[in-house]
């Protein structure tokens, strides 16, 4: 019996002890299955880390290089307003009077003119639109239809009907102006032009009358910023420099910043005048333009281009040159240009071979925004220039 108990007692122990050999076992599988289970969740997790670190990183960088860019861009704008700003500096306003440099003499010498003349004589039409826009009126101003259209596009209506108007002449050629005439009106201030024998006509009569005169010279942007800042302080208007003259010059540096400086085209313009056709220089208000734009003016590699505007034309270095674009600025109207450049070039076989024409991109450019004085429409013209220059450019400036 004793036999019989023992063998019992020793067949449960060997079987108590198989069970706890097994349930060892199975911890040790499920122990190893968790450490492996935790050793994959953490090689994951350091992998997704190691993902999204370099995904920021690279975030970061990008985030990095637009702002490095951004900041170029920003101080390249502010490089080029300054640019244009350099004559607009020069201009002195003090309490009572403004002091600058015009166009009598050397452009050395200052002259200083009394805020507030009262009664103002404008010799020049495109002057006159400007005096307008910077807060002023005159008393007497040029006639003449194309004056009247200017008054009409840039001050909204014929000033030469204005109560009290004096036309003074029907042209701003100095050599057809009755002198007398001007004088006689007294005024505190005559602007004229350079041009046109308009400031060799009116200087020594005025000068004997004691009468001021400003002689302007305007011939691109940066001009009409310098004349705008000197003429709308004389009308006491400083207000008018920000919302007018800075808005213009914010927009102008605007289109320019779009223009791309890659793959740009060569260009040949010329100037359709009242009787023949001459090529622009970079001298001249639209060759400025197209050289600020990144394009190539042909006009550049002649002969003979250092201080001069325009130049004859020879078809030939044309030919050699070969534009990408031909721009013709006209003086009368689009439909005038046109039909001199087909009366002198129209049957021309080197003309008809020109790269320009066979493409079509031959471009008119309309005197009231590239031969008048655009003022604070300069760049509505910088951004048609554009256009022109880079038809796949979007360019954001829009006018108002």
């Amino acid at each position: 019996m004793k036999r019989i108990v023992i063998w019992m007692l020793s067949v449960m122990m060997c079987v108590t002890a198989f069970a706890g050999c097994a349930d060892n076992s199975n911890r040790s599988q499920e122990e190893s299955l968790t450490e492996s289970s935790v050793e994959e969740s953490q090689t994951a997790e350091s992998s997704v880390t190691e993902e999204s670190l370099e995904a920021e990183g690279s975030s970061a960088e990008e985030e990095s290089q637009a702002e490095e860019t951004a900041s170029e861009d920003d101080a390249w704008k502010e490089e080029m307003k300054a640019t244009f700003l350099e004559k607009a500096n020069e201009v002195i306003v003090d309490e009572n009077t403004v002091t600058f440099t015009d166009a009598s003499g050397d452009g050395s010498t200052l002259i200083t003119i009394q805020k507030n003349p009262e009664n103002v004589v404008n010799l020049y039409a495109s002057f006159t639109t400007l005096w307008y826009e910077a807060g002023g009126e005159v008393i007497g101003c040029i006639g003449g239809d194309s004056s009247v259209t200017l008054y009409e596009e840039y001050i909204g209506r014929d000033i030469t009907q204005d109560e009290g108007m004096q036309v003074v002449a029907t042209s701003s050629s100095g050599k057809k102006w009755d002198v007398e005439s001007i004088v006689a009106l007294q005024p505190d201030l005559i602007i004229c032009s350079t041009a046109m024998s308009g400031y060799s006509t009116i200087m020594t009569p005025a000068e004997s009358a004691g009468i001021p005169v400003i002689a302007v010279s305007y011939n691109d942007f940066s001009d009409y910023l310098k004349w705008f800042k000197v003429f709308c302080n004389l009308n006491d208007q400083p207000e008018l420099w920000d919302s007018i003259a800075l808005k213009a010059l914010d927009d102008v540096v605007n289109v320019l910043a779009e223009c791309p400086t890659e793959d740009t085209p060569s260009v040949f313009s010329m100037f359709a005048g009242a009787e023949s056709l001459q090529a622009n220089t970079s001298n001249t208000v639209v060759g400025g333009m197209i050289t600020a734009m990144n394009a190539a003016n042909i006009v550049d590699e002649w002969e003979n281009t250092t201080d001069a505007e325009r130049l004859d034309i020879n078809l030939e270095t044309v030919f050699a040159a070969d534009p990408d674009i031909i721009l013709v600025q006209c003086h009368a109207g689009v439909e005038e240009g046109q039909e001199m450049v087909e009366a002198t070039y129209g049957d021309n076989p080197v003309w008809q071979s020109l790269k320009a024409v066979q493409n079509g991109r031959v471009y008119y450019l309309e005197k009231e925004l590239f031969h008048n004085k655009p003022n604070s429409r300069f760049a509505e013209a910088y951004q048609k220039l554009a256009e022109i220059l880079y038809p796949d450019t979007t360019f954001s400036f829009q006018g108002e």
